[in-house]
């Protein structure tokens, strides 16, 4: 195999902004609130290959935020001896299907939050669906 020339990278970064970036006439999407998430989580039933470039965006910033902030959380609920706040833990193990069915549950049940902070959001609804039983 062939290593990875410094141009290479430069290229395949150049080719995945480009891919990535949202058409000028596309609708605004949002990175902020649960409202935004949940718009953005939207997407998990369908096949990456049937997502057009605006919504490959948007569940990529769906995946990418819930997987961080439940790893996090997991992390927390494996490790704390008690001292941690419950909502900031989660049971191991789920998996990213699985912690953005219950996001979506938990938002669709709590939509007078969806102009809340997202992260507030999604910390609340992966301790409610997931709760760390440590």
């Amino acid at each position: 195999m062939k290593p990875v020339t410094k141009s290479t990278s430069i290229l395949c970064a150049a080719f995945v902004i480009v891919a990535f970036s949202p058409d000028r006439g596309a609708a605004e999407v949002g990175f902020k609130s649960i409202g935004d998430l949940r718009a953005n989580c939207q997407f998990v039933n369908q096949e990456w290959d049937e997502l057009d470039g605006q919504e490959m965006i948007q569940f990529t910033d769906c995946a990418s935020f819930l997987k961080g902030v439940s790893e996090l959380m997991m992390t927390i609920c494996r490790s704390d001896e008690g001292t941690v706040s419950p909502m900031l833990k989660a049971d191991p193990n789920h998996s990213l299907r699985a912690i953005t069915l219950g996001f979506l549950s938990w938002a669709d049940e709590n939509s007078s939050r969806w102009s809340d902070p997202r992260q507030v959001g999604v910390y609340e609804a992966i301790s409610s669906q997931f709760p760390c039983e440590n």
